[in-house]
């Protein structure tokens, strides 16, 4: 039996953490493995960001009505049909260039997470941080390439705090010099800590309703910073150092 340092409600795993760690470092691009860590780091980290998004009108709504933004994004005719430099327009054009799907990060988690039971409140939280996450990297302006993902776990350990997201980050740090020789790498993915500090809750938004709206005004009413650490490390990325994949392959055709 592992030993916790949390509540007898969701004990914190370490073992699980570390194992999930493990495999992570391997193979970066299964992201199966990030939502093991956060769960078994989960303890009870994130009552208290729920309880803030609780204080304002939309987030109250958005956990009271249990609300999801799934199909939303995942309807690309009615995201297509969005004015020109939307926030969904803006949305849709990354997600065709990355090739990602809405439901991409919900089935990854529903295997990470093992069917795990939360509690409805809980639930809804942490499924609509999961399915703005790529609103969030639009929004922010981190690509997904590793420093990237690192300094938007920055940003979302900033506004939610959760220990999970906290230690991938902290362990990321080790890595991204490595990868981002001669780079502001690491003062990078401070930046996106300290812009997510800065910023207006991205978690109490009405993503539904934003999507319509100007990219840049939506940009500007939320508090986000330029990203210019993050924009002068990534051209120096040398992706033959990389953990992914997937980056790897990308680096090896282009170099052919």
């Amino acid at each position: 039996m592992e030993a916790n340092s949390s509540s007898a409600t969701n004990p914190i795993r370490w073992g699980v953490a570390f194992k999930a760690l493990l495999a992570l470092r391997n193979d970066n691009d299964d992201t199966t493995h990030v939502f093991k860590i956060v769960d078994a780091l989960r303890g009870e980290s994130e009552r208290a960001p729920l309880a803030r998004m609780k204080q304002t009108e939309i987030g109250r709504k958005i956990i009271e009505e249990d609300r999801s933004l799934i199909e939303t994004l995942a309807d690309r005719e009615r995201l297509r049909a969005l004015p020109a430099g939307s926030l969904g327009r803006e949305y849709l054009a990354f997600m065709e260039r990355e090739g990602l799907s809405a439901d991409g990060l919900a089935d990854a988690s529903v295997e990470g997470y093992g069917g795990r039971k939360l509690d409805p409140e809980l639930r809804t939280f942490t499924t609509w941080a999961r399915d703005s996450h790529d609103l969030w990297h639009v929004l922010s302006g981190y690509g997904r390439d590793p420093l990237g993902e690192l300094c938007l776990l920055g940003v979302l350990y900033s506004q939610i705090r959760s220990t999970g997201t906290g230690f991938i980050a902290l362990l990321g740090l080790l890595q991204v010099p490595f990868e981002y020789p001669g780079a502001p790498s690491v003062r990078a993915v401070l930046q996106g800590f300290y812009i997510g500090l800065r910023a207006e809750s991205l978690m109490a938004q009405d993503w539904e309703a934003q999507l319509a709206r100007p990219f840049e005004q939506v940009r500007r009413e939320l508090g986000l910073a330029r990203p210019d650490l993050y924009e002068r490390s990534r051209p120096l990325h040398d992706a033959r150092r990389s953990k992914s994949r997937a980056a790897v392959a990308a680096a090896e055709a282009s170099a052919a």
